[in-house]
């Protein structure tokens, strides 16, 4: 279960987690395209897909298959997803691990997202990376 304020209200506590649930959809959308065309509930999400020189140096046909895991990737658990909205994931192929992650930042990339469930107001940067380069 997603972690929670003891202040929270119970109203409050609804209230985020149906907006970590819409997080999470938009942000599944977005993954299982790579940020290429993603379509939420009809509206575009905004964003890029990024890769780090360590992911660049893993062999094409490795790097294929990771992309294809990170697309196809459903394994969200308590311990790798705390806050319900799909944000981070572990994959493996061909015996290289990889780690992916999406973070939400306002329409011009310089600070988070103020309303990170409004695919308007929100622009996704998902990343590609190494263990080793965390």
């Amino acid at each position: 279960m997603a972690q929670t304020l003891e202040t929270d209200t119970a109203a409050e506590q609804v209230r985020d987690h149906m907006l970590r649930l819409l997080i999470a959809e938009q942000n599944d959308a977005f993954r299982q395209t790579l940020g290429f065309a993603a379509l939420w509930r009809g509206h575009h999400l905004k964003g890029r897909a990024v890769v780090t020189p360590g992911f660049l140096a893993i062999p094409e046909r490795t790097q294929a298959a990771l992309m294809n895991a990170v697309i196809t990737f459903t394994a969200f658990t308590e311990e790798n997803d705390p806050w319900e909205d799909h944000s981070f994931g572990r994959v493996e192929a061909h015996g290289v691990a990889i780690f992916w992650k999406i973070d939400l930042y306002d329409t011009a990339y310089h600070f988070g997202a103020e309303t990170p469930s409004d695919p308007e107001q929100t622009r996704r940067v998902l990343t590609l990376y190494l263990p080793s380069e965390h």
